[in-house]
């Protein structure tokens, strides 16, 4: 016969198991509908266009502060492994326009190769091939940016050490009249974003290659740095 101890002791024992059995159910749901958010977040980019659309919704969340790339944690955790960006971004080294922030991207999701005046060299060229042709980067951006100080030294024929050679690459695009320096600035830092790529399809293979088989594409872009929004050309 079970004596009331015994008794009392079994209810309990039941309403504990119970108890977990809810609780593993809950942990379940909420995991669920965490991977659910988290496959929301980050949406599956498979084309070059999808690469390009992310892009634009992202510089459009960053405008109107509803970044969803802010939990770095998750994201290390995330891409402790390895990386597969779906993107590459050539920009200047200008401190306002760091892309991972401005395109909302935070970490992982692209590559990032920054010059002043965003140029390209045999380095650079070498990275954007790693990440197209190794990494399946479906997408590189060249984006310039108004007010740029690397077109201003051009336009005044500044001298200074090594940087007296780089901005030397950036005079053939020099456009416009010094009457509005402003619209020269901007015009000239268009047809920069233009040769520069014009010089990386003539200078990589590889890139043209996967351009041609539909695997890659290559957008210009100008970041506005009193407004925030990119505009590509």
């Amino acid at each position: 016969m079970m004596t009331k101890a015994k008794f009392t002791g079994t209810i309990l024992s039941v309403a504990i198991l119970i108890a977990s059995c809810t609780q593993g159910q809950k942990q379940s749901g909420n995991t669920e509908l965490s991977n659910a958010s988290v496959s929301k977040k980050h949406p599956i980019i498979i084309t070059p266009d999808d690469a390009l659309t992310e892009l634009k919704n992202g510089n459009q969340r960053f405008l109107e502060n509803k970044q969803i790339n802010i939990n770095y944690k998750e994201e290390i955790e995330a891409t402790k492994a390895d990386q597969r960006p779906h993107s590459l971004i050539l920009s200047c080294v200008d401190s306002r326009i760091p892309p991972e922030i401005i395109f909302d991207q935070g970490i992982g999701n692209i590559f990032v190769v920054r010059v002043a005046g965003n140029i390209e060299d045999p380095n650079i060229l070498g990275s954007m091939e790693f990440a197209t042709k190794i990494k399946g980067t479906k997408l590189i951006v060249v984006m310039g940016h108004t007010k740029c100080g690397a077109i201003k030294g051009v336009i005044d024929n500044a001298e200074l050490g090594n940087l007296t050679q780089l901005l030397a690459q950036i005079k053939p695009a020099i456009t416009g009249d010094k009457s509005n320096m402003e619209l020269m600035l901007t015009e000239t830092a268009k047809k920069n974003v233009e040769l520069t790529i014009a010089d990386i399809l003539n200078q990589s293979p590889v890139i043209s290659e996967l351009i041609k088989d539909g695997k890659l594409k290559i957008a210009g872009a100008i970041y506005d740095v009193a407004t925030g929004k990119v505009s590509f050309l």
